[in-house]
């Protein structure tokens, strides 16, 4: 049996960046990832700007900042009517930039690795138990091991943290994405089309400055199920695009389309336990309203190691004094997800969406917030201010 201080299980950038601080804390942290690295995950590939911060204090600054920065964003209305956005930070410097998840992940778990935490591979969680003091057990395989604590990075499926009872309820979204070869123009903006098959949901095209491009489709489960076809809707996307019929006209796939679920209601997860934190997209960290959850999934994984070495410091790992960590989750998120919510309600409405970005393309000071608040910049509580929304009605 493997003694440890704490088991992370999911190799994500939540989990590897929580084994990553608890390793250069100082504790035995041992990190579970069912694959093998370098995998791919169905995702955007975009990081924000929050998550920017997490990476330079993980120490990957001049690493990330190989990677192509963003600096122009593109909508487009049922109607076809566009908004172009150029998004500068308004705290200095790349408001985000296009990291493929099969590198980012695979170099988080290298960094927490190199800080001192055992990086198992490969290694699928097969089951979680508590011995009769309350510590946690996990089968991975042939290896057994048993920690103080237990942190859940499991992804939007969660399964572990399912058999838990720390999640219950389905999950409310579901993206499709595919890479393609052959871009015409590497250096364009990041593409978000409001086409009417597919909304309250959008198509995305990501230009990754490479050559490639990633593009993707997300809508919500319900509409996916009989009612939304999301390969079709990247099919389309190749062969019509919304506003330049040739724009993909040679490109080839790069990879098969692959399908994710994505969870974006905290409300619905249960983040703590006696000895067990819920990190990442398991708690539904995700934006409801643009399906970010990278930037989020490293704060949680900060957030997490923090309590973590807070509860071994005073020797309780009991429910009750590892709350705060839920707390701190719900004060950074929870506004934030119920405006989210309430903006995703609205994009169901062609009409609705055709007068918006036709509003927006007028005003470039609030085309600049719209840009803003899809880039995970700014919250988008600021979208019901008085002012904005006084902007919007004359």
């Amino acid at each position: 049996m493997i003694q440890t201080d704490v088991i992370i299980i999911g190799g994500g950038p939540a989990g590897s960046v929580a084994a990553q601080r608890l390793a250069s804390a100082g504790l035995k942290a041992v990190l579970l990832e069912r694959a093998v690295f370098p995998r791919d995950k169905t995702c955007g590939d975009m990081v924000a700007f929050e998550g920017l911060q997490a990476l330079e204090r993980t120490g990957l600054a001049e690493w990330s900042a190989a990677f192509h920065p963003v600096t122009r964003l593109r909508f487009s209305a049922p109607n076809a009517t566009t908004l172009d956005v150029a998004v500068n930070n308004r705290h200095g410097g790349v408001v985000a930039r296009l990291i493929p998840r099969r590198l980012l992940d695979a170099r988080l778990a290298q960094a927490a690795g190199q800080a001192g935490a055992k990086v198992m591979d490969g290694a699928k969680a097969e089951e979680v138990s508590f011995d009769d003091r309350g510590r946690p057990r996990v089968k991975a395989g042939s290896q057994l091991l048993q920690a103080e604590m237990l942190l859940l990075a499991d992804g939007s499926h969660a399964p572990i943290t399912r058999k838990l009872g720390l999640l219950k309820g389905e999950v409310d979204l579901v993206a499709m994405q595919q890479y393609l070869a052959g871009d015409s123009d590497p250096d364009g903006p990041l593409e978000f089309h409001f086409t009417q098959g597919i909304i309250p949901g959008y198509v995305w095209m990501f230009p990754m400055g490479d050559g490639h491009i990633n593009i993707g489709a997300g809508t919500y489960t319900r509409r996916a199920r009989g009612q939304v076809n999301l390969r079709q809707a990247l099919d389309d996307l190749r062969s019509r695009h919304p506003l330049d019929p040739a724009r993909l006209a040679r490109t080839e796939p790069l990879t098969p389309m692959r399908g994710h679920p994505l969870h974006t209601r905290l409300s619905i997860t249960r983040t703590h336990s006696a000895r067990t934190l819920v990190l990442g997209d398991a708690a539904g960290l995700i934006s409801p309203f643009t399906g970010e959850g990278i930037a989020a999934a490293l704060r949680s994984g900060e957030m997490a190691a923090a309590q973590t070495r807070t509860a071994f410091e005073k020797g309780d790992f009991s429910a009750a004094a590892l709350a705060p960590y839920t707390a701190q989750l719900k004060a950074r998120y929870q506004r934030d997800k119920q405006a989210g919510n309430f903006l995703r309600s609205l994009l169901g409405s062609a009409g609705l969406l055709n007068s918006v970005i036709s509003k927006l393309s007028r005003n470039p000071q609030l085309g600049t917030l719209f840009g803003q608040i899809f880039m995970d910049e700014i919250s988008p509580m600021k979208a019901f201010s008085l002012r904005t929304i006084w902007q919007v009605l004359i």
